[in-house]
């Protein structure tokens, strides 16, 4: 009796050892690839819209600002300079956004 619970207890300890060492490596790699993640570049809000193309949909609007959709959405816009015209279908690049208004500026291109 006691011969069958030293054999359960060494057919066991090998086994917990090995699930203890592949939890320990997959924790290793989630840390690695939650560090590495961080120090990736912003690829979500406004900041990362800079330099991002899209296509005038209205060419005027309220306050002389034009419609853009970019990535799907639809934002206001102003040119970068007042002499530029901005017209329906064309593309543009987005050159920075205003923070009070969130309304794009675009150059075109």
């Amino acid at each position: 009796m006691i011969l069958n619970q030293i054999q359960i207890c060494a057919n066991i300890v090998p086994l917990a050892i090995t699930g203890g060492a592949v939890l320990l490596i997959l924790g290793l790699i989630q840390l690695y690839l939650g560090l590495k993640a961080q120090k990736s570049p912003k690829v979500t809000g406004e900041k990362a819209m800079i330099g991002e193309t899209g296509i005038i949909r209205s060419a005027s609007g309220f306050m002389d600002r034009s419609i853009v959709e970019v990535r799907g959405e639809l934002w206001w816009c102003l040119p970068a300079t007042r002499s530029t015209l901005l017209e329906e279908g064309n593309t543009v690049k987005i050159v920075g956004i205003e923070e009070d208004s969130m309304i794009l500026e675009v150059d075109t291109e």
